[in-house]
């Protein structure tokens, strides 16, 4: 029989934000929400993931502009096991969901 463990809970409700404007991780506006409804200014501007989130808990970010929105992990994390610290674009008004894999580290289901 398989190993089976459930996942899959969202914490912390819904949250709007303006993306930071520096177009790096460090300046990047750090999430909060489980639905986190964003716009951004320019294209690149950026969110942080929340930090120390348990595994399998989930966040979504809606990019509600016209603008391409950087989504960037915490210090030392990945996303989609590339680059540490990098950026995943999530394209204009597109939404995409991340799944927590514990230490800073992401899985993302991005919208087509």
């Amino acid at each position: 029989m398989a190993n089976s463990t459930q996942f899959g809970r969202s914490t912390g409700g819904y949250q709007s934000y303006t993306a930071g404007t520096t177009q790096t991780q460090a300046g990047a506006t750090q999430l909060e929400g489980a639905v986190n409804f964003v716009t951004t200014g320019n294209a690149s501007d950026g969110v942080r993931l929340p930090p120390d989130t348990a595994v399998g808990e989930v966040v979504y970010v809606v990019n509600s502009s016209a603008n391409a929105l950087n989504v960037y992990p915490n210090t030392g994390g990945k996303i989609n096991n590339g680059t540490a610290n990098a950026a995943k674009a999530l394209v204009a008004n597109m939404s995409g969901a991340y799944i927590s894999l514990g230490s800073e580290n992401w899985g993302a289901v991005l919208s087509a």
